[in-house]
């Protein structure tokens, strides 16, 4: 294809041919009051050199996990990944491949998703996978909208420890369907299955809750789905964190119908908030109705393995109108970077990496709590996450360890957490990246400014 500007006498051609005489009148339709009068105004032109000094001097002043100490986490974890994934994923087979609609051309691709459906599979305790969504949120939302399309029900308990961000998506996404949430209460930063028991009724889908939760709290799974499954039409949904589930009882084990969840640890770098990666795991009773693609393997007339996309239930050109969700794309290469990291480190290296998380943020929980006037927020179990009560302003906290090339953690009253409080709750991750130096020096840094 020719990137090369059009010529004046091509202008032309084109704007006889339409029937205008100026470029200006194709935006007409737009409002002189909103319409830029002056000029844009532009930088002078640049060398290729000077380009590239002004670029590097502008990322410079860009700060992340990859130059800061980070405690951060709410979705988004500074995990390890192993070097060669970065080689991998940028070969040309796998950075430019698309979707798999031809499967004679398409067997590397399809094997590797085929690939991801069996591992994630695994790490959910469920029948099946896909592969794959967008990210964590919208994984919650087609989750639930499986289970309204299933059950023929208009009601969907949402637990109140929910991530802020995927509830918000799972509104917008069930606002036209006429679709009640019902949030369930928690106590001391987790949903008890007695709450869940006094919500039912008997239009409920679903029943959706996070553990860890946004609190970092280990919810009570079997318990709350064990009362959701005392109507057998009700779906229970686990939105899990997939490093967690190489530690903990896993959703399936815990009850679940169905699990969605966050790809990103898994491989994926932060990327500046996205491109991220959506898990969706369930029963095998659900594969003709679960959203996304679905890739099956059989045998050819010569007994050889091969794999297609027969199982895909609701992509355009197979179903159109009657379509089970109008997701029409995955996050292709970020499952197939998930894959990579999950065939390098294996079981035991997910397990170990679980491990250390654990009890990395077990060790900096009690350090904190030594300190005069700080203390976790809630009392229950927790993972890789926990809250501490701050005693002095978490907004001034958060900003004074960017100064000292620190994230210190997440601001429950912040935007990113869209006020999930009013208090000075400060949320605080810990991965198998975080040495015993980096944690005393953030409890260092939090004493100092509590003196």
């Amino acid at each position: 294809m020719n990137y090369t500007q059009i010529t004046e006498a091509q202008l032309e051609e084109m704007l006889s041919t339409i029937g205008i005489d100026h470029v200006d009148r194709l935006f007409d339709v737009i409002p002189e009051s909103i319409r830029c009068k002056e000029g844009l105004d532009f930088s002078p032109p640049q060398s290729e050199l000077e380009l590239q000094r002004s670029l590097s001097e502008m990322a410079s002043h860009n700060n992340g996990a990859h130059n800061m100490v980070c405690f951060m986490g709410c979705g988004a974890y500074d995990h390890f990944y192993p070097v060669l994934i970065d080689q991998l994923i940028s070969r040309g087979e796998f950075l430019t491949s698309y979707t798999p609609y031809q499967a004679e051309a398409s067997q590397g691709t399809l094997q590797a998703f085929f690939e991801f459906h069996t591992q994630i599979s695994r790490l959910a305790g469920l029948d099946i996978a896909n592969a794959s969504l967008y990210d964590g949120a919208t994984a919650v939302a087609e989750a639930a909208i499986l289970a309204v399309n299933t059950t023929r029900r208009h009601t969907v308990l949402v637990a109140s420890t929910l991530h802020p961000e995927y509830l918000a998506v799972l509104k917008t996404c069930l606002s036209d369907l006429h679709v009640n949430i019902t949030l369930l209460p928690s106590t001391d930063g987790r949903v008890l299955p007695e709450t869940v028991r006094e919500k039912m009724c008997d239009d409920v889908a679903a029943v959706i809750v996070q553990s860890p939760n946004i609190w970092g709290q280990i919810e009570d799974w079997g318990g709350c789905f064990d009362v959701a499954h005392e109507d057998p039409k009700t779906l229970a949904i686990a939105v899990f964190n997939p490093i967690a589930s190489a530690m903990l009882k896993t959703p399936g084990e815990c009850g679940a119908d169905l699990a969605a969840g966050e790809g990103q640890p898994l491989g994926n770098a932060l990327n500046l908030g996205g491109p991220y990666l959506g898990l969706l795991a369930a029963k095998e009773k659900f594969v003709r109705k679960m959203p996304g693609r679905l890739v099956g393997m059989t045998t050819d007339e010569d007994g050889r393995r091969v794999f297609c996309l027969t199982l895909q239930t609701r992509e355009q050109h197979i179903r159109g109108a009657k379509a089970t969700s109008n997701v029409c794309t995955n996050q292709g290469l970020m499952a197939m970077r998930a894959t990579m990291f999950m065939t390098t480190v294996g079981k035991e290296g997910l397990a170990e990496m679980a491990t250390q998380s654990w009890h990395k943020a077990h060790y900096l929980a009690t350090r904190i709590t030594e300190l005069d006037g700080w203390e976790c927020t809630f009392d229950g179990d927790f993972f890789n996450e926990f809250t501490v009560n701050c005693p002095v302003d978490v907004t001034k906290l958060v900003n004074s360890g960017k100064k000292h090339g620190m994230l210190v953690g997440v601001a429950a009253n912040g935007r990113r957490m869209r006020k999930l409080s009013t208090g000075n709750e400060l949320i605080i991750a810990v991965t198998e990246k975080r040495t015993r130096h980096e944690m005393d020096s953030l409890v260092s840094l939090l004493k100092e400014h509590s003196s």
